[in-house]
């Protein structure tokens, strides 16, 4: 990893622009000349400053400035959400190990929770224990937080499972007003929540609230070519409507394009509620 005024350094060089030019508007070239060199350290305003001028975004020069490689928080995050299910037991493991490795992130110390959630509920009889583990992430933090970051979206989605129904929609409702109005580009989240909505609808028997949830989550996962949750939310509509033979027809077309986990819980979701096909 190279330290700040060296990356500074090198990307001015390779874009040929002088101290000068850089400089310019924020300080005077000598300062800005100690800083590359080491012997002076520029505040935060001041080094998003310099990151903004030589046109990167401050997770570019992150990146470049170790190595061309993302942080230790980052590559636990990108492996974390892209995590498919609780049975990846093998690199769930190796993910709490990676977490064990940075202590004071709050953001990882949740994650770490999460994991071991995981891991528990792979047995049917510890799944009160894991709904305990990751409730105080709620409780003790996000319930009361007003400005929820995208990691914050992301985790709440993964918790929403371990609450009761009401306390699992003010969950939901939190994120997608979030999203509504401060990421409107988290169009998947967005699409995911929402499906997660309709499931707590279903479980109620709200079918109306469910149809209305799906519809608007089928057209994002159109939109984003999402077509195992276009899927889903088709075959969760034909419950809704009562309609076996469309139920099973989608989550037979999950079968074939490869989304046999998700086709599985559908078919058991559409044995659920085979009373309606009567």
């Amino acid at each position: 990893m190279s330290d700040f005024g060296q990356t500074i350094q090198q990307l001015r060089v390779s874009r040929s622009i002088s101290q000068e030019e850089l400089a310019t508007g924020i300080f005077n070239r000598s300062r800005l000349s100690r800083i590359e060199s080491g012997n002076a350290h520029p505040s935060q305003q001041v080094a998003s400053q310099l990151i903004s001028r030589l046109s990167l975004t401050p997770k570019e020069f992150e990146y470049i400035q170790h190595n061309y490689s993302a942080s230790k928080k980052d590559q636990i995050l990108y492996q974390f959400f892209n995590l498919k299910d609780s049975t990846e037991t093998k690199k769930i493991n190796s993910l709490i190990k990676k977490c064990n490795n940075i202590k004071t992130d709050n953001d990882i110390n949740r994650i770490k929770k999460i994991l071991q959630a995981q891991l528990l509920l792979s047995h049917p009889d510890d799944l009160k224990q894991a709904k305990k583990l990751v409730q105080s992430i709620w409780y003790d933090h996000l319930a009361d937080v007003k400005v929820l970051t995208i990691i914050d979206l992301y985790i709440l989605n993964m918790i929403a499972y371990a609450f009761d129904n009401k306390t699992s929609q003010q969950i939901i409702s939190k994120i997608l007003n979030a999203i509504n109005k401060h990421y409107p580009f988290l169009k998947s989240l967005k699409c995911s929540i929402l499906i997660n909505q309709a499931s707590l609808s279903l479980d109620q028997h709200d079918f109306n609230a469910a149809k209305d949830a799906l519809t608007q989550a089928a057209e994002l996962a159109q939109k984003n070519n999402q077509y195992d949750k276009l899927l889903l939310c088709k075959s969760e509509l034909a419950i809704c409507n009562q309609d076996q033979q469309q139920a099973t027809y989608y989550a037979n077309l999950l079968n074939e394009i490869g989304a046999t986990d998700l086709a599985h819980l559908l078919k058991m979701q559409i044995k659920q509620f085979s009373y309606l096909f009567n």
